[in-house]
């Protein structure tokens, strides 16, 4: 079978995000914060996805559409911890391997996996936690 995406564009990360997060709202890990935070209501659902396809457009594509600040967002959500970051990103590494070609894949993992140990970093600062666990 082929992998329908070889390049980032508008459509392949719209797509990206769309099945990304109908796997994430049914994981056993994930899908009840994601519920606590973004809610059940489509209409909140969509606003959620179209702000991180403006994610990845300015990171992948260098749009600038994204202005949100991500680090006092997961700041917000004290419930979520190293297990949810590992899940997050082998559930998203998994989604772009079944959607994107080798190379475009391998492009989406070192990227997500770099923002998310960010991410990580910044949360274990704030929370007064040992940020050294989340290096290397």
């Amino acid at each position: 079978m082929s992998h329908p995406f070889d390049v980032f564009t508008e459509e392949s990360l719209t797509v990206l995000v769309r099945v990304f997060y109908d796997r994430a709202r049914q994981d056993d890990l994930l899908g009840p914060v994601f519920h606590g935070a973004v809610g059940t209501d489509e209409a909140a659902w969509d606003r959620h996805r179209a702000r991180i396809v403006d994610f990845w457009s300015s990171v992948l594509l260098s749009t600038g559409r994204y202005e949100g600040r991500p680090m006092v967002v997961h700041a917000g959500l004290p419930m979520i911890g190293p297990d949810h970051f590992r899940r997050w990103l082998a559930l998203f590494h998994d989604t772009a391997q079944g959607l994107f070609t080798a190379a475009a894949a391998e492009r989406l993992v070192e990227v997500s996996t770099r923002i998310g140990r960010s991410l990580q970093m910044g949360l274990a600062v704030a929370r007064g936690e040992d940020a050294g666990a989340y290096r290397g």
